[in-house]
């Protein structure tokens, strides 16, 4: 029994808030529960249908969702966390790491499902992307070290503006045999996004805007950020909403306390539903029919292709070994992966060249790096022994809640 609008929009934030506190309840990675009950409410009870419920607004409002995650996400971004040469490795996971994850993903997709290039190449660029909504759970339960916890947290959100724009233009070549300027669309967002961030300053500055108000002037802002960009370029808005959260969380005329409330309460209902409103558009029998593929692919990029990125991406770094060692087990995907997997089908069949394999190899994806890392990563931290000893007052999602004093 399929439900109507607004039975179906409170079932999946309900269904998308319940996920997450059995999550948190059973100490298991949020995203397996959540893909689960979106799964058992979509294909398997029939209960949720999202197309029939948002119609043409679905991948619309997915996008600008997605966006406000990456502006919650990149708020954390202070650059004084980037403490005892953190910056280098990070630049190395986002370039070289990034290059050697989706060069290797691309060739690994086309040979276990003998895909053509040009269709593997969009798995492969999907894949470079990483997951705050996954990572940041996770180092709130691993609490490593200073300089890895900046490390794997930076990566984690500026991975995902890059990985989404390279898989925009491999769908751009495999549709209409032309890239999507890479370029262009990250300088098209940025400066959309720096705009946005002086505009919000000066206001709260100088405009004697209530502290109450300040949460939803941003929100209203990034979304703002986002749609501009986004008539630009497409995919421009995911860069504009990072560099806005990025330039707000680096300045110092304006205090950010009170968006960063808004993460704990308008994120947690934004990722659980939107982890509801995807998984239950999954076509089952596709994913069990690719799901032999997508375990060796997963074995490959756990085992292969992530430890040779993270460990030229590191190579002469500050990172002790050990330190290395644990930043090459630690690559989850997460909501950018899913969404732009659903979005980008979506423009294969509208293109009139279906592309069957995208979703369910991308979400087989999310879910067995999350089961994996999940389930190992407290343990891998542990043997390796890269957790702080003493441990920092961290919040959800495993940012500290103060800058600690290292100089």
């Amino acid at each position: 029994m399929e439900l109507g609008f607004t039975a179906g929009i409170a079932a999946i934030v309900l269904l998308g808030v319940l996920g997450q506190l059995l999550g948190h309840a059973v100490r298991v990675p949020s995203i397996i529960v959540l893909l689960a009950l979106g799964l058992l409410a979509g294909p398997v009870l029939g209960l949720v249908d999202p197309d029939a419920l948002l119609g043409d607004a679905l991948f619309p409002l997915v996008s600008m969702a997605v966006g406000l995650l990456l502006f919650e996400e990149s708020l954390k971004l202070d650059f004084r966390r980037l403490h005892g040469g953190a910056r280098r490795p990070v630049l190395g996971l986002v370039t070289t790491g990034a290059v050697v994850t989706g060069v290797c993903a691309t060739v690994l997709a086309q040979l276990v499902f003998d895909l053509p290039f040009s269709r593997a190449a969009v798995i492969g660029a999907i894949l470079i992307v990483s997951g705050p909504t996954v990572v940041g759970p996770l180092l709130a339960v691993i609490r490593p070290k200073q300089p890895l916890e900046s490390v794997l947290a930076f990566e984690g959100i500026f991975i995902d503006p890059i990985g989404a724009t390279v898989a925009l233009s491999m769908v751009h070549l495999a549709l209409h045999n032309s890239g999507v300027g890479l370029g262009t669309t990250a300088v098209v967002g940025i400066l959309t996004g720096l705009v946005a961030a002086a505009v919000y300053l000066v206001v709260v500055r100088f405009g004697r805007v209530p502290s109450s108000t300040h949460v939803a002037l941003g929100v209203a802002v990034a979304l703002a950020a986002f749609a501009a960009a986004e008539s630009v370029g497409e995919e421009s808005g995911l860069w504009a909403t990072t560099a806005l959260g990025v330039a707000l969380a680096n300045q110092t005329w304006v205090s950010l306390e009170a968006l960063h409330e808004f993460g704990s309460h308008v994120g947690m209902l934004l990722i659980g539903s939107l982890f509801i409103v995807l998984s239950a558009r999954i076509d089952l029998d596709a994913l069990v029919r690719y799901t032999s593929g997508t375990l060796v692919l997963l074995v490959f990029l756990v085992l292969g292709v992530r430890p040779l990125a993270a460990g030229l991406a590191t190579m002469r770094t500050v990172l002790s070994r050990r330190e290395r060692a644990m930043v090459a087990w630690m690559a989850p995907r997460g909501i950018v992966a899913a969404s732009t997997a659903s979005v980008f089908a979506l423009q294969f069949d509208d293109a009139g060249k279906p592309f069957p394999a995208l979703v369910p190899i991308v979400f087989g994806v999310v879910l067995f790096t999350a089961i994996v890392y999940g389930g190992t990563g407290p343990l891998v931290a542990r043997l390796l022994g890269v957790r702080a000893a003493e441990l920092e007052p961290m919040d959800d999602d495993g940012v500290p809640r103060e800058i600690p004093d290292r100089s």
